[in-house]
């Protein structure tokens, strides 16, 4: 199923956006959610929202500084891109200064900036900042927690 881009309404909204991307659902869900909290909202709150819906985030990074991991450095996080959706952070395009939520749906990025005439830009355009995958953990109603082989 081809994911739905949702773009912001205003230049704080765009965990918002992210979070109904991943989910399937629209923005007047997510704001019902949280009663009268409004934007902006946090990475907390996206993974609060997902959680409702069966989705957690999984292990990612938070890389601050720009730095290329090395294999002997402590941590060595390792999977295929394409394998699980994600909930990233980078800089903001728009914004000098300010950093910008993005959905991966496992083919390419969806960025919910309104000022972009396409769904979004090429991964490689991005300076991502953090990269959280989206694991699905919740399945009609059945905690799911067996590998493909085990059903």
């Amino acid at each position: 199923m081809e994911t739905k881009v949702i773009k912001q309404p205003d230049k704080l909204s765009c965990v918002a956006c992210v979070a109904c991307m991943a989910t399937d659902t629209r923005l007047i869900d997510f704001e019902r959610f949280f009663f009268t909290k409004g934007p902006p909202y946090s990475d907390l709150d996206c993974y609060r929202y997902l959680l409702s819906k069966g989705l957690a985030v999984g292990i990612g990074f938070k890389n601050e500084k720009g730095y290329t991991f090395k294999d002997d450095d402590k941590l060595r996080i390792e999977f295929k891109l394409k394998d699980f959706p994600a909930y990233a952070i980078v800089k903001s395009k728009r914004f000098k200064g300010m950093e910008h939520a993005v959905y991966w749906n496992g083919e390419k990025i969806l960025d919910p900036n309104p000022t972009l005439k396409e769904d979004g830009l090429p991964l490689k355009e991005y300076e991502i900042i953090s990269w959280f995958p989206i694991i699905k953990f919740w399945v009609d109603g059945e905690i799911f927690l067996k590998s493909k082989e085990e059903n």
